[in-house]
C-alpha cells in the first residue's frame, strides 16, 4: 500500500492530471473533495479521453485537455478497502473485479491506496523468502 496518497480533485483539468501522474510516476489518484472520496482516476481513462494529436493541432489538443475536468471520466464510487481488512481480502477483490487499484479508507478517509504493483511486490517478497 502506498499510504497517503497523491489526490486531485474533480475539477482539476484533464491537463494538470497528466502531468502529475506523469511526473510521480502513477497510474490511478483517488480523486478527493473536502476529504471525501468522490472518485478514481485511471491512466487508461485518461488516456482514452485524451484527444488526438494526429487528428487535431496541439492548441486544440491543449484547450480540450485544460478546459475538462477529470470529474467527467473518473471511475465514480470506487470499489474501496479499509486498512485493517485482512490482505487477501483486498487481492480476492483486485482478481474478482480485475480492477488495478483499490483506495484505502480508513474513518471515511482516503488513507492510501493498495495497487496490483503492491500485490506483486509482497508476492516477490514472498518467493524470496521461501
Amino acid at each position: 500500500m502506498t499510504a497517503d496518497p497523491l489526490t486531485l480533485e474533480p475539477e482539476d483539468s484533464l491537463m494538470s492530471a497528466l502531468e502529475v501522474m506523469r511526473l510521480r510516476g502513477v497510474r490511478r489518484v483517488p480523486v478527493v473533495l473536502g476529504g471525501v472520496l468522490m472518485g478514481l482516476l485511471v491512466e487508461g481513462d485518461l488516456k482514452r479521453a485524451e484527444p488526438s494529436t494526429l487528428t487535431d493541432s496541439l492548441e486544440q489538443f491543449n484547450q480540450t485537455m485544460e478546459s475538462t475536468a477529470i470529474s467527467r471520466i473518473m471511475v465514480q464510487n470506487p470499489v474501496t478497502v479499509t486498512a485493517d481488512q485482512p490482505l487477501v481480502e483486498a487481492v480476492e477483490i483486485l482478481y474478482n473485479t480485475k480492477y488495478g487499484a483499490l483506495p484505502v479508507m480508513e474513518e471515511g478517509r482516503v488513507v492510501g491506496i493498495l495497487t496490483d504493483n503492491d500485490m506483486l511486490r509482497a508476492l516477490m517478497d514472498l518467493l524470496r523468502e521461501a
